[in-house]
């Protein structure tokens, strides 16, 4: 299959932190944050964007084979791994869960059997501190332990374009601890503990246009406010408003592996996850109060794997189960003081509020099988197959705020439809009408699918080492419902399980004389119901956000990698991607309330080239040091942030510079290093937003670089 693997180094000498900048290394995925915090990863065009807490995601994020069941859990970033493996197209056969993008698995760097330690520490622009530690050995004959410690504390980034005013600190601090046991050659039991804390700034937007909703009720300042400039620091929001966030992760990994026999192993994998966020956004990106949120939510997971695995002559076999749950609270508290409103009935006046809530349960059952077959001695087949249920259940309301007008509003809606008299709900009661009865209340809903997603395919090997490989899967993502403002049930109508039929082949090949490697592939992907955050036309607000289905749609394209070591100590790397994705015959609503037929767009998110090229050299100063320089470039064309060729949604083309250098002993202990990351301060930006009045862009980083000290024992 194709996979790109990233070991500590690499991931270390380009400033790799988290999982967003995967993305300069990967041609093919992309990472987009969402106004209200949950990153989005799209691998090949594959990606499901949703900004609710329990929104499952189409490419899945491990550690050490244990899903992260949400996208928030894996915010916090990279912390002691020992490598970092990217799986492209569809997932299940092997491990974990079912999902059509593919799959980012972090292996944990483990325990060893002599003390060993490290640190490292840097400080750079935006007087950004960051600190790591780890410590690693045995504790007894059996037993070893690893514990690693990361902070990351830095001043605002971010500066008001209205006013002398700032924002954007970071204070993000991550810990891992690991205890391996081998009570016998033959079996091993680890204990592995993450977890993570962010009380940073939340990142405010900018402003690009006014687009009211009600232009009759539109803020009057909005008439002129002005845009933000082209300058990645620029944004603005509500003076006095928090703009913080205080969100903590931890996670519990329980494996144990025993080997049964000589050719049978196996397996188990126990993971519980613990989640709690509380938000503070500005999602008008201006200084008025039009449209604030407080989001807060918890969330909580736990997942059973079990797995056997052997061999056989010429063949090896895996069969796995796998069990997981799910519970998400979400609620947003929504401070609307200046925002327009479309209605039929009399105008409701400026200083309302609302809030929504939600509660979802997910069940998730799995049976899964894989083995691998030499057919002759250059020629190999593989047939996965795996079986999943899932269960999500619902329940959810738009409340009714301190200021009860909207929901008073709705009561006479509701009772004028009835033909009753109007009863007001109270304060803090659900206000939101059943899509049916027209009635008040708390939405419920239930939604149970399974699927059958599988793997077959052909490697054929040369004496060369030269590889052929195709492959055909399938894949499935799980239904989902969102949160979101509703005024109806309608709005909170689920989607429905989406899937993937991808044809892939390729091939890897060694250079002459270890050169390096050139690896190169080709895709078709036939995508069914396509999960996407939309927009329905709602009779008391206008066009609002709601997830829907693209019922049919396809991506196709192909990758290709060079790796070249032309000198002992020279080491070039290039990759390119191209994805044409598009949608076939899907009339939806735009964000103007339009009905469009989007027959031929392609899909958010999805740039159809995408390159990465690093190269470094380093060479001996004496005979105790190593110096080393080196730098990488990346290139995203340009894309759209929703269906159809709108220029307000427009994600401009962008490349980017890293550039770094250093001095190391050749004994590999002390490394002293100097970065750089997008040095040249290219302005881009990875999303943009609409939402009632305004229209935002969600801006990247701009320039910024480091002095870094690491020491390794």
């Amino acid at each position: 299959m194709s996979v790109a693997a990233f070991s500590d180094e690499s991931l270390e000498s380009r400033g790799v932190d988290s999982t967003e900048d995967l993305q300069r290394l990967v041609p093919g995925l992309t990472f987009t944050r969402t106004p209200a915090g949950p990153p989005v990863l799209t691998l090949r065009g594959v990606g499901f964007y949703d900004s609710t807490l329990a929104a499952a995601p189409a490419v899945s994020v491990y550690v050490d084979e244990a899903p992260l069941a949400l996208p928030s859990f894996s915010e916090a970033g990279v912390i002691d791994i020992e490598r970092v493996e990217i799986l492209k197209g569809p997932q299940g056969t092997l491990y974990g869960e079912n999902s059509t993008g593919g799959a980012i698995n972090y292996i944990a760097a483990k325990p060893t059997d002599e003390l060993s330690a490290g640190a490292s520490v840097s400080y750079g622009r935006f007087a950004t501190t960051t600190a790591e530690a780890f410590v690693s050995g045995p504790l007894q004959d059996t037993l070893e332990f690893r514990v690693a410690l990361k902070t990351i504390q830095g001043d605002d980034w971010q500066h008001s374009f209205t006013r002398d005013q700032s924002l954007g600190a970071t204070h993000r601090t991550a810990a891992r601890a690991i205890l391996e046991w081998q009570p016998t050659a033959a079996a091993t039991v680890s204990l592995t503990m993450n977890g993570w804390t962010d009380t940073s700034d939340v990142q405010a937007f900018q402003y690009r246009a006014t687009e009211c909703t009600n232009p009759a009720l539109c803020a009057p300042e909005l008439a002129t406010y002005p845009v933000a400039p082209d300058n990645a620091r620029a944004a603005d929001w509500t003076p006095g408003w928090p703009m913080s966030s205080d969100d903590h992760f931890f996670q519990t990994l329980l494996r144990a592996e025993a080997a049964m026999s000589e050719r049978l192993r196996f397996t188990s994998i126990t993971g519980y996850q613990d989640f709690k966020q509380d938000k503070y956004l500005d999602q008008d990106a201006t200084r008025i109060q039009n449209l604030d949120y407080r989001q807060r939510g918890t969330a909580s997971s736990f997942n059973q794997e079990l797995r056997l695995s052997g061999e056989a002559p010429a063949a090896a076999w895996l069969v796995g189960t796998y069990f997981s749950t799910m519970n998400v609270d979400e609620r947003s508290d929504i401070n609307v003081a200046q925002v327009s409103v479309n209605q039929p009935f009399p105008v409701l006046p400026r200083g309302t509020t609302n809030a929504v809530q939600t509660d979802q349960d997910a069940r998730s059952y799995a049976a899964f099988g894989n083995v691998e077959f030499r057919l002759t001695q250059h020629m190999s087949a593989l047939a996965g197959l795996r079986y999943t249920k899932s269960e999500r259940e619902f329940s959810g309301c738009t409340l009714s705020g301190s200021d009860p007008i909207i929901g008073q509003a709705l009561a006479i809606l509701s009772a004028g439809l009835r033909g009753v008299p109007p009863q007001m709900p109270p304060i803090g009661g659900c206000i939101s009408l059943d899509r049916f009865t027209f009635e008040q209340g708390l939405t419920r809903d239930r939604l149970d699918q399974d699927n059958e997603s599988f793997r077959i395919g052909l490697d054929y090997k040369t004496d060369s080492a030269v590889l052929f490989y195709g492959n055909i899967s399938k894949g499935y993502k799980s239904g989902s419902f969102p949160t979101l403002s509703a005024s109806t049930s309608a709005q909170f109508l689920p989607v429905t399980q989406e899937s993937v039929l991808a044809y892939e082949g390729g091939v890897k090949a060694p250079l002459p004389s270890q050169l390096g490697q050139v690896e190169a592939s080709v895709f078709y992907s036939d995508y069914h119901q396509k999960q996407i955050r939309g927009r329905i036309a709602d009779p008391v607000f206008g066009p609002l956000e709601a997830l829907v289905n693209i019922p049919k749609s396809r991506v196709y394209g192909f990758e290709g990698s060079v790796a070249i070591n032309p000198l002992t100590d020279l080491h070039l790397r290039a990759s390119v991607a191209c994805i044409d994705s598009k949608v076939r015959d899907f009339v939806g609503i735009t964000s103007t309330g339009a009905t469009e037929n989007f027959d031929g767009s392609s899909f958010p998110y999805s740039p159809r080239w995408q390159a990465a090229a690093d190269s470094e050299y380093s060479w001996s100063v004496n005979s105790a040091y190593r110096a080393f320089i080196g730098a990488g470039l990346t290139y995203h064309s340009s894309t759209h942030a929703a269906l159809g060729d709108d220029p307000g949604f427009r994600l401009d083309s962008y490349v980017i510079a890293d550039v770094r250098a250093g001095i190391e002993t050749a004994d590999n202990h002390w490394q002293f290093a100097l970065t750089g990351e997008n040095v040249t301060d290219e302005y881009y930006w990875n999303n943009v937003f609409q939402f009632i009045d305004t229209r935002f862009r969600i801006a990247a980083r701009p320039a910024t670089y480091a002095v870094r000290l690491s020491y390794h024992y």
